[in-house]
């Protein structure tokens, strides 16, 4: 057996043993008792972290959900405004129209007087011979505005509301 590389050589002795993983699992130990606490405070953290997100959301969801009320009340408060606008444009126009009418049929003196005899046709009719204001109509004319005025201010309200609205205005 001279081919036998080992049988010149002297063996190693293996009767001594070193027990290499002893050392590691202690340290193992010391690691995992160190690394525990860090571990908990760590995922504590995450949860807290996972906690506000969450409070976050809801937050955001409620608050968008507000928003969206007020948002809603706007504009439907827009929408009376503009009511109110498209409603006072209406009655400025007819204010203006109104104030047309009673310049052109006030305009000139003949004009007065014609409206003074058209409303004294309609108080006329409006009272019979029996009414406090018929002698003052019947011949006087414009002096029933100022004599007549606490026993006619009813029907002179009336004949003139009468006369404008056959000239477009109406009066309350």
């Amino acid at each position: 057996m001279g081919d036998n590389i080992f049988d010149k050589k002297e063996l190693a002795d293996l009767s001594y043993k070193v027990d290499i993983t002893s050392g590691v699992h202690e340290k193992i130990e010391e690691l995992s008792k160190r690394a525990h606490p860090i571990a908990q405070e760590a995922y504590e953290n995450r949860k807290k972290m996972k906690d506000a997100l969450e409070q976050t959301a809801i937050n955001t969801a409620e608050t968008n959900t507000r928003l969206q009320k007020v948002v809603e009340n706007q504009n439907a408060y827009i929408d009376l405004l503009k009511e109110q606008l498209t409603t006072q444009q209406q009655q400025l126009e007819n204010n203006e129209k109104q104030l047309t009418i009673l310049k052109n049929i006030f305009a000139s003196g003949e004009d007065g007087v014609a409206v003074e005899k058209e409303i004294m046709k309609l108080i006329k009719s409006q009272i019979d011979s029996n009414h406090p204001l018929w002698d003052y109509v019947k011949d006087k004319g414009g002096d029933i505005a100022v004599t007549g005025l606490i026993y006619g201010s009813p029907i002179i309200y009336g004949a003139i509301k009468t006369y404008l609205a056959t000239k477009g205005l109406i009066l309350p």
